[in-house]
């Protein structure tokens, strides 16, 4: 029998579907802050054990940002997991450890540049918020980098979300 994926895996389907937001940027060293939009396609895979993102960022009309994201459950570590490509050069030394506390995900990326803390808080099956802060420092202090609100796109079906 092929092995099924538990409850910590199934968590991730709270994020599963299609998603736009608002978003808002800080000054970074590697980007100009202000407005922008976040489109998000989140699907489950591999039989329920991965949730996959397909991340597009629009600033002024103009594409800005593509991403990749995997999300899965470690049992081994006791930890969700989030492996992190983007088209602004930095590829992932390691993959992301963090913890579900309530209805919120929050993941730490660590580079030889920063720490990076994102926060997924969902608020119901339709709408979620990412925050993504950093620190330079080792965790002693966080600067924010980006806040976004997002909705599921009206032609995502409401049974996607489990």
């Amino acid at each position: 029998m092929a092995p099924q994926p538990g409850a910590e895996h199934l968590r991730l389907q709270a994020l599963a579907g299609l998603w736009t937001g608002d978003e808002m940027l800080s000054d970074t060293p590697w980007m100009k802050g202000g407005p922008a939009t976040g489109h998000v396609d989140n699907r489950m895979t591999l039989g329920g054990f991965l949730l996959e993102q397909d991340y597009r960022q629009e600033r002024d009309g103009r594409e800005a940002v593509r991403a990749k994201g995997l999300f899965t459950y470690d049992s081994d570590r006791n930890e969700y997991r989030l492996f992190w490509f983007d088209n602004l050069g930095f590829p992932p030394a390691d993959p992301a450890g963090g913890t579900w506390e309530g209805d919120t995900l929050t993941v730490l990326r660590r580079s030889p540049r920063a720490i990076a803390r994102h926060t997924f808080a969902i608020r119901n099956a339709h709408e979620y918020e990412l925050a993504i802060e950093n620190s330079w420092d080792g965790g002693a202090s966080w600067m924010p980098v980006m806040t976004g609100s997002y909705r599921r796109r009206s032609e995502d079906r409401p049974s996607s979300v489990a």
